[in-house]
């Protein structure tokens, strides 16, 4: 009945890449009916009126003011959506310098470029209609009339709503770019979408209010001091195009009703962008479901995990990958036992995707921390620390499996490599940097090149080198969990024995990405006191992915428990999985 109806639909397809696209334009749909709902109870929030005593959130549901905010914020929340759509991405970028920030900013100026103004304009747009709805004195350009009490005098309270309002847009998205919140992150795959959504409202809620008081306070600050000057200048320029003008006395910062209307308007400003900004997040990560979507869900997932040309595409696949090895029995069997295609069987071939984004970490963890070359060590002068049989436990004397049977040597457990040795501060940024960011970032390094304080700063930020073959961290993680959740259900659901083929491969790829993990802790651990972002992302995700593939080994080694004599695995890999059958990884 699926099948048919997929057919009957026209959905059947065994190309995920247009299947993806298909979906992707739906959830965008989907988001835009959402948005909607928000930007109704955004106006509510903003048109109660207390005045209206126990009536006002009665009134504020159906007045005509509330309709009139919800067209303008829905119009803003679409702009956002938009936005996001062509400016997000799935990997992060990380860069081996102390000033990622502002590399990101400077990596790619047209999508900077754009962030800024998109946010800016709205932003104004916002003021405009804050001011139609809340009027008061902040919101009018010119103190008096023209010819009521002479020359026009134009009001210093609107002028500082227009510099907040371009302080606010540029801020947000200025931190959009540089905090890398364009980036997609994707949720758990057995949540539901109202259940993520009611997660990250609050959070939305409290970092919009965060956020424009942060900002708001440190405009007063700046405004404050250059607030006369700005205001001079602004009304000699009137006074040149309109030949009158006149200079308004007073200071908008002392209003208490000023500050109160620039603090609404920024939070609700703020909040249609987080809500909308979070929406995107939660609707355009959903799992794909291809197996109600296509005649042929093997292939068609086979070519999602192929896409290169669009990695949000790819990760999906690895998501839908991740979500039926884990949850879907029926079609994780399937998967295992498909064995009629012409390329080779269904589980061939989706490892060797899996272990080709293992290898390709790898091999980039291998390139940015090189191993010393180290001398061969000479005798020993210390005694040998005698070693426990390897068939008893330290802890109460259980038999251990052995799976080589044979003696086991001293000094199993991978080592660790030392750190990295200094580098040269023009390396403070990739090979890839070019144009506009290498310029300013050498200009800048040059400058710090030449003072004490400048040259301890970039001592600490070559301990702050970031790993580029993290920025796919999500899709290695799918891929490392799926892989291996497939070798250990293969010992029930596999009626060909073809995974136990390739588990000896399989064990290797992984010990290989294990130890790089490793070194990549240790070579980029930036001791006590050290903070910096890159130094915190390194070590956060690195530890984490750590722990996954321990996870993901102790799971195999604990369902292959009684047959690990018979895999007659290569000296090497039982030596380091022997660890993990001694519980001493």
């Amino acid at each position: 009945m699926m099948y048919q109806a997929a057919r009957n639909q026209a959905n059947a397809s065994a190309d995920f890449a247009k299947l993806g696209n298909k979906q992707l334009g739906k959830r965008f749909l989907r988001a835009c009916s959402y948005e909607l709902l928000f930007a109704y109870l955004i106006a509510v929030a903003a048109s109660i009126n207390l005045k209206n005593g126990r009536y006002s959130v009665l009134v504020g549901l159906f007045s005509a003011r509330t309709i009139g905010y919800t067209a303008a914020s829905y119009l803003v929340g679409l702009a956002t959506l938009v936005v996001h759509g062509q400016l997000f991405r799935v990997t992060r970028s990380p860069h081996s310098s102390h000033f990622p920030k502002l590399q990101r900013l400077l990596r790619s100026p047209a999508a900077t470029g754009t962030a800024i103004g998109a946010y800016t304009a709205m932003s104004y747009f916002m003021m405009v209609v804050h001011g139609w709805m809340f009027g008061g004195h902040a919101t009018r350009m010119w103190l008096y009339p023209e010819g009521s009490y002479g020359p026009p005098q134009l009001n210093p309270a609107w002028l500082a709503s227009c510099v907040l309002a371009t302080v606010l847009g540029c801020s947000y998205g200025a931190q959009l770019v540089m905090d890398e919140r364009l980036q997609l992150s994707f949720p758990a795959v057995d949540q539901g979408r109202v259940y993520v959504l009611k997660d990250r409202l609050p959070g939305g809620f409290a970092r919009a209010l965060a956020f424009a008081f942060g900002v708001q306070w440190r405009f007063c600050l700046v405004y404050f001091f250059s607030g006369w000057c700005i205001y001079r200048s602004v009304c000699g320029v009137l006074a040149r195009a309109m030949t009158t003008s006149a200079y308004g006395m007073s200071n908008p910062l002392l209003s208490p009703s000023g500050l109160a209307f620039w603090l609404l308007s920024g939070t609700l400003t703020t909040l249609a962008w987080e809500l909308a900004h979070r929406l995107f997040e939660v609707v355009a990560t959903e799992p794909t479901r291809i197996c109600s979507l296509s005649q042929d869900p093997n292939a068609c997932l086979l070519n999602g995990l192929r896409h290169r040309d669009s990695p949000l595409i790819q990760h999906l696949a690895y998501q839908e990958l991740y979500r039926l090895t884990m949850f879907s029995a029926e079609q994780r069997k399937g998967l295992l036992t498909d064995i009629d295609r012409q390329e080779g069987t269904m589980w061939r071939l989706v490892s060797a995707q899996c272990m080709d984004v293992i290898r390709t970490a790898t091999g980039q963890l291998r390139a940015q921390n090189p191993p010393k070359e180290s001398k061969p060590p000479g005798p020993s002068k210390l005694p040998a620390k005698p070693t426990e049989p390897p068939a008893q436990s330290r802890a109460g004397g259980a038999p251990m499996k052995d799976i080589l049977q044979q003696g086991r040597k001293a000094g199993q457990a991978l080592p660790l490599a030392p750190a990295k040795p200094t580098v040269a501060p023009q390396e403070l940024f990739g090979p890839e940097a070019q144009g506009l960011e290498k310029y300013v970032l050498t200009l800048v390094i040059d400058m710090l090149v030449q003072s004490t304080v400048g040259q301890r700063i970039l001592k600490r930020s070559l301990r702050a080198q970031s790993t580029s073959a993290l920025s796919n961290f999500q899709l290695q993680v799918w891929a490392v969990r799926s892989l291996m959740r497939l070798v250990e259900c293969s010992i029930s659901e596999d009626s060909f024995g073809l995974v136990q083929k390739d588990i000896a491969l399989v064990l290797s790829t992984m010990f290989a990405y294990l130890a790089e993990l490793e070194r990549c802790v240790a070579s980029h651990s930036g001791g006590p006191g050290c903070a910096d972002y890159t130094v915190q992302t390194t070590n956060r995700q690195a530890l984490a992915m750590v722990q996954v593939v321990r996870n993901s080994l102790y799971a195999f080694t604990t369902r292959f428990y009684v047959y690990l004599e018979a895999l007659k695995l290569p000296q090497d890999v039982g030596r380091q999985l022997q660890v993990f059958a001694n519980f001493q990884a």
